[in-house]
């Protein structure tokens, strides 16, 4: 995966939605110019792939990460997805494209969390996760910000559709350091919106938004960072009905 930085690396600027902000050592912008190609994973015996929208489309991608020097700029990104109605889907995989900024990684390990939603705001519901599968070592991918995470066995993700389809939110996470070792982790947007748009929760409050919402909830995109994207992901697994 090549990783091509348009932002100038001596200002460090990053530009979300045409609004520049400033990242210095310790300090997280919301996301960075940059982009990297997905790779498809055929799935393994008795998998299907469930959903694909890891297209990365767009020229940006957001953060999504702790950092070990800076909690303070935590933060979850999260996309949704739709089980339709009369299936179950047991999720054994998630594919997610992104790129380290600042450094070149890798990651200590990945966090997978799976959200209900909210249908009236159309965003994850409340900050507690229905699933959080944390400090998973990808099985390809760690050294270039593209991951391939199959689920351990112990983190175990069967989402229902009942009657209707049902909604539910995915965020991929990476556990990094700071940006003076490991660098940053971006999550690789698409340009089309598919379902709602992403949303992000900065429960770390350090990172500037135009929403202060934003630091004790989920909020879209748009209104934490006035920008509106879709994140590049897939998942794998088995289908059970329809």
């Amino acid at each position: 995966m090549k990783t091509m930085l348009l932002a100038s690396a001596a200002a460090l600027a990053l530009c979300v939605g045409g609004a520049a902000q400033a990242a210095q050592p310790g300090m997280s912008a919301a996301g960075a110019r940059g982009t990297a190609r997905p790779v498809h994973h055929a799935p393994a015996a008795g998998m299907t792939t469930l959903y694909d929208q890891n297209f990365a489309s767009g020229s940006y991608g957001f953060f999504s990460q702790t950092l070990s020097s800076y909690p303070q700029y935590d933060e979850y990104v999260a996309d949704d997805f739709t089980v339709p109605a009369g299936h179950t889907w047991k999720v054994q995989e998630v594919d997610a494209t992104g790129f380290y900024y600042f450094a070149t990684g890798p990651a200590s390990s990945v966090n997978v969390l799976f959200w209900k939603n909210n249908p009236k705001k159309g965003l994850p519901k409340g900050t507690k996760a229905l699933v959080e599968c944390d400090d998973i070592n990808p099985k390809s991918g760690l050294s270039t910000g593209v991951f391939q995470v199959k689920l351990p066995s112990n983190c175990k993700v069967k989402l229902k559709g009942g009657t209707g389809g049902t909604t539910y939110w995915l965020t991929v996470q990476a556990n990094m350091q700071s940006d003076s070792t490991s660098g940053y982790w971006a999550w690789q947007t698409n340009t089309t919106v598919a379902g709602n748009m992403g949303s992000v929760y900065d429960y770390g409050g350090g990172v500037t938004v135009n929403d202060p919402k934003c630091h004790t909830q989920f909020e879209t995109l748009q209104d934490c960072y006035g920008s509106t994207y879709d994140l590049a992901f897939a998942l794998q697994g088995r289908d059970n009905g329809g």
